[in-house]
């Protein structure tokens, strides 16, 4: 519950300080980073497809989101649904969490606030997938078509994988260059510290980016040593990597 409300404030901070660009080109971000991944030669562990609307200038009744959570869960097919629910007279939040099949697992928040100056709503669906047979393009389509009836749809894409042992910072580095190479992207910005890596980086072959600082990234690569499973982890995202790594 706590993560994800993590990753639901990190998105309501991207939505405020970010402006999303298109580009001419048309490779779509899962393929993006389904194609990084590949290459990466990483074993795969899991997907995560975190999508958001946000709806401005709304306030909506404990009624209204039961029934956008309601509607969401069934056209998404979530089964054994666990439900928590706020309200008061200025807020009301509905969290859904299930199961769409075997190893993939949903998450549905639908929020609603007000105060003297703001009104605003959010949908947030957050989904993991960890079986390796998976369609990204297919269900990052799906939760787009969901989603655009509430309003404009923004999707966050994970892959997450790991290297067997210790991989150097270096050997990483090197790595990680050659990723970004294969998509067109060049490096916006990184960290390297023990054992951490962190790169971001903006290719115009993406459709979307984001803007901040007066500089655009659409691609974002960061790999830490795991001790406790002997294993480097490494997480593809786009546009950017939006859990705690």
């Amino acid at each position: 519950m706590y993560k994800k409300l993590f990753i639901y404030i990190c998105i309501l901070l991207f939505s405020v300080s970010i402006v999303f660009g298109n580009t001419n080109e048309n490779l779509k971000p899962e393929v993006a980073v389904e194609t990084i991944f590949t290459e990466s030669g990483a074993v795969f562990d899991h997907v995560n497809i975190n999508s958001y609307v946000i709806i401005k200038d709304e306030f909506k009744t404990i009624d209204n989101v039961t029934k956008i959570c309601n509607d969401i869960s069934e056209k998404l097919n979530i089964k054994e649904i666990n439900l928590k629910k706020e309200n008061d007279e200025n807020y009301c939040f509905i969290n859904a969490r299930g199961i769409i099949e075997e190893g993939e697992y949903v998450t549905v928040i639908v929020q609603s606030s007000r105060s003297v100056d703001l009104r605003e709503s959010s949908i947030v669906v957050d989904v993991i997938e960890t079986k390796e047979q998976y369609d990204l393009e297919e269900l990052c389509s799906k939760i787009r078509y969901i989603l655009s009836s509430y309003g404009k749809v923004n999707l966050n894409i994970n892959l997450s994988g790991y290297y067997n042992g210790l991989v150097s910072n270096k050997e990483l580095q090197e790595n990680i260059n050659k990723l970004l190479n294969i998509i067109g992207a060049k490096k916006v910005e990184g960290i390297s510290e023990d054992k951490v890596i962190s790169i971001t980086g903006y290719t115009p072959n993406i459709k979307k980016h984001i803007s901040y600082c007066g500089r655009k990234a659409n691609i974002n690569i960061a790999s830490r040593y795991n001790s406790y499973e002997n294993r480097t982890d490494i997480l593809i995202g786009t546009p950017l990597i939006v859990l705690e790594y």
